[in-house]
């Protein structure tokens, strides 16, 4: 669909709106936001980075919102011509990928079009966009959300799932309640105690077409869920159950499939505490029985692994495996006392962190079946990260931040489906992040962090990540508008000598209001990018990166 269409679209769509509502609609406004990225490609085949006919890749997206105080409409359009390197090429094409009506009365909303929506967790059903990572499974359905009483909220719902300009063959069909205690029921919970109860189920629709075996078309998936508050105290827990659902990524098994997840928290006096665990068996649900990697996820269940932002740190990312793992994780924050020896004249901010992930304990029983008691964990380790962060001011323009990790990663099990090739890899890396504050405006950022991973030295096709890292950044900013980097990472311990290469990387941003421009230039490492444990991979490459974002 080409721009005149999409402004005759919006003209129209406002035009019916202000006609049918004209009273309610004459405070409307219209909202919306822009972002374009392009990159060029030369051919390198010291990093393995391919030549690309077109020269220029781009992704581009436009959203406009048309509000008023009970409707609201809006419409995305794409344009991927053609997409970015690591992008999916079934993106390739342009038009209005995404567009909706809402209508919103005093109880009751009604959604028409795509959209998105979580219930609880997201542990039976998440639909969501992560535009860094080309992964959007938004709903094309109706969506009703009521409120019969305060405290009380009911969601219903039925569509089919973007598939990339198509959409999936599975009908999703999903009914959810929350029901916040204290607001249903006055007085009969102290103040400072909250309760929240929730349940949801969720059910696709697919035809059997496969002669090989007999698959249920009609796949049922609930959850019931709990929530504790108190003033320093916060305790969630969310059991869901999916009946059997043989799949491709499940190797079509006929096991139902169980997930837990328990989330606590406490904060009080400068101290914090996060601890989560959750089991999970047999509950990857798609949209479709015969997708895989990204492709028309349901439901989605967050890592229990913290989130790392430094580079080196994210070589070696953990993405949650829903058919079958069993992990906790525990967070620790505090602040060293200031005007001590351990503190500091201003105090040291504390951040220790702790995650591990194994397999569940399973016993083969047919050739699609098997037991897995639900307590019983595996002996095969996924993955364990161990990492402490301290950030202490040194003087009044100088702040410094160390961390340390200590990684296990099963390399075989995040990147080749368990197939040995790779094996488990054992990392530290160290990192110092020290700013500079030279005036109100200006100001200078050093990064240094390095990498030991000796047992991800062997010599693997098509496999750039081994042995030892360096990395080196400079960051100076002027204050509000200008920012300039450069950096280079040096894999100096590749076990194959001519990959051990400088990727060396510089880049100018620009911002003013709601506007932000930038303009890169060098190699970038191939590897996995995750954004919130959905993982993507993405080749090396050498060229101009540009990237333009607005909203208004």
């Amino acid at each position: 669909m080409n721009f005149k269409k999409i402004l005759l679209f919006s003209s129209v769509l406002i035009l019916i709106s202000n006609q049918i509502y004209s009273q309610e609609f004459s405070d409307g406004n219209i909202s919306g936001n822009f972002q374009f990225e392009a990159q060029t490609y030369k051919a390198d085949s010291i990093i393995g980075a391919p030549a690309v006919d077109e020269q220029l890749l781009s992704n581009a997206y436009l959203n406009l919102i048309y509000r008023t105080s009970k409707f609201e409409a809006g419409l995305r359009y794409e344009n991927y011509l053609n997409p970015i390197l690591g992008f999916d090429t079934r993106y390739k094409g342009q038009g209005i990928s995404y567009r909706y009506a809402t209508y919103n009365a005093d109880f009751i909303d009604i959604t028409v079009g795509d959209f998105y929506e979580q219930f609880g967790s997201g542990m039976i059903f998440r639909a969501y966009e992560e535009r860094a990572l080309g992964f959007d499974n938004a709903v094309d359905g109706i969506k009703i959300k009521a409120r019969p009483s305060e405290g009380v909220e009911i969601t219903g719902l039925i569509g089919k799932q973007r598939y990339f300009w198509n959409k999936g063959d599975g009908i999703i069909r999903g009914g959810n309640i929350d029901i916040m205690v204290n607001s249903l029921f006055e007085n009969l919970l102290p103040e400072s105690f909250g309760l929240t109860l929730g349940g949801s189920v969720v059910s696709r629709f697919q035809e059997d077409l496969d002669p090989k075996y007999k698959l249920p078309e009609n796949v049922l998936a609930y959850s019931t869920r709990l929530g504790l508050t108190t003033s320093d105290l916060n305790l969630d827990i969310e059991y869901g159950y999916k009946y059997n659902d043989p799949n491709s990524g499940n190797k079509y098994n006929y096991n139902p499939g169980q997930g837990l997840i328990i989330t606590s928290s406490y904060s009080g006096d400068g101290f914090g505490l996060v601890l989560s665990a959750h089991r999970l068996d047999n509950m990857d649900f798609r949209g479709d029985r015969n997708a895989r990697g990204n492709e028309l996820a349901v439901n989605f269940i967050p890592p229990l692994s913290k989130q790392h932002v430094y580079a080196l740190a994210a070589v070696y990312p953990f993405a949650t495996k829903p058919n079958g793992e069993a992990g906790v994780q525990a967070e620790m924050t505090f602040k060293l006392p200031k005007k001590t020896w351990l503190g500091g004249k201003w105090g040291t901010a504390v951040n220790i962190n702790f995650s591990a992930v194994n397999s569940i304990d399973t016993t083969r029983t047919s050739q699609y079946r098997y037991d897995s008691p639900f307590f019983s964990v595996g002996d095969r380790l996924y993955f364990r990260d161990i990492n402490i962060d301290l950030t202490r001011r040194i003087t009044d323009d100088f702040k410094l931040g160390v961390t340390y990790l200590n990684m296990i990663y099963d390399k075989d099990i995040m990147e080749n489906e368990g197939a040995p090739l790779f094996g488990k890899v054992y990392s530290n890396i160290l990192i110092l992040d020290g700013t500079f504050k030279i005036n109100d405006e200006h100001s200078i950022r050093i990064e240094a962090q390095h990498l030991w991973s000796t047992q991800d030295s062997a010599i693997v096709e098509n496999d750039n990540i081994n042995g030892n890292w360096a990395h080196l950044l400079a960051e100076y900013t002027i204050a509000p508008n200008w920012f300039f980097s450069v950096y280079d990472q040096y894999n100096y311990g590749n076990a194959a000598e001519e990959n051990q290469v400088h990727y060396l990387n510089g880049s100018i941003a620009y911002l003013t209001g709601s506007t932000r421009v930038q303009l890169s230039y060098g190699r970038q490492r191939g590897g996995i990018i995750c954004v919130g444990g959905i993982c993507r991979a993405v080749p090396a490459s050498n060229g101009f990166y540009l990237s333009v974002s607005s909203s208004f």
